[in-house]
């Protein structure tokens, strides 16, 4: 199927259904490799701030403690 195709005939954008494309997925090697979680990358540039200790726990302790204290927020009325 070419690109003509897949996009609408009107404005040339894909359609609403389909997966955007950047130029990265158009490499095979690249076909299946995720994105880096923002979540990861979140925590990341606070230990980077934090230059100290910013190693003492590990990032999936972080994760679980930061989904604790967000689910404990929620629950308080």
């Amino acid at each position: 199927m070419s690109n003509n195709e897949k996009r609408s005939s009107k404005s040339g954008k894909p359609n609403r259904n389909e997966e955007r494309r950047t130029m990265l997925d158009e490499h095979e090697e690249q076909m299946f490799v995720d994105d880096v979680p923002l979540e990861d990358l979140k925590i990341e540039a606070k230990d980077e701030k934090r230059k100290t200790k910013s190693k003492d726990d590990s990032q999936s302790e972080k994760k679980h403690k930061e989904k604790q204290n967000k689910d404990n927020d929620s629950k308080k009325p």
